[in-house]
């Protein structure tokens, strides 16, 4: 593995023997709503910026090189806007290593929060998918009871959430059963976007 695929596979501050199991990025549904306000955004852009160059009362008062530079301008902060929510959304994810379940929240261009709950503090794991759209597109809510005072987790936008349940769960009962609170199987490669 080269690095930058290396450093996408790990929660940040992780230690060095703690062995990657699996990365979880959210559904890509979870950006569908501000990819269609971009894209709607965009197409008045272009209307807008033809009415305007085309519409000879607003070139006498308002030159073309303004028209032109302003739509431009817009179209750059779009593109921004664009660029900017892939990019959260790609830094959202849920790390499982060997040790540990790790949720990456990445809440602004700036802003990241990061939850760790170690696999011997899983006291109850639900999935749940409710609706048509979630059942279409296969994706829903992974809650994670945890032992004690501790806040329980809750990842959602999740792909297949009850294959990751289950996954889980075996992950949970080999860090229990066969290692006495360490697993050490192989990396995995994070899964692909959906």
């Amino acid at each position: 593995m080269d690095e930058k695929t290396t450093r996408a596979t790990m929660y940040p501050g992780q230690p060095v023997d703690e062995i990657t199991q699996r990365v979880i990025y959210k559904h890509i549904i979870s950006i569908m709503p501000f990819m269609f306000v971009v894209l709607v955004m965009g197409i008045v852009g272009i209307l807008a910026a033809y009415y305007l160059q085309s519409n000879q009362q607003i070139t006498t008062y308002v030159p073309e090189v303004f028209i032109s530079l302003g739509s431009l301008l817009y179209m750059l902060i779009l593109i921004f806007l664009f660029v900017g929510v892939l990019w959260i959304w790609r830094r959202n994810k849920i790390v499982i290593t060997n040790q540990h379940i790790v949720d990456v929240d990445q809440l602004g261009l700036f802003n990241r929060r990061v939850s760790t709950l170690r696999l011997g503090e899983i006291q109850d794991l639900s999935a749940d998918v409710h609706g048509p759209m979630q059942t279409i597109f296969q994706y829903g809510t992974l809650y994670i009871q945890t032992a004690g005072e501790r806040e329980n987790f809750t990842f959602d936008y999740v792909p297949h959430p009850y294959e990751l349940e289950h996954y889980i769960l075996e992950i949970r009962q080999n860090f229990h059963g066969e290692s006495g609170g360490s697993l050490t199987q192989d990396p995995v490669m994070p899964n692909q976007p959906q």
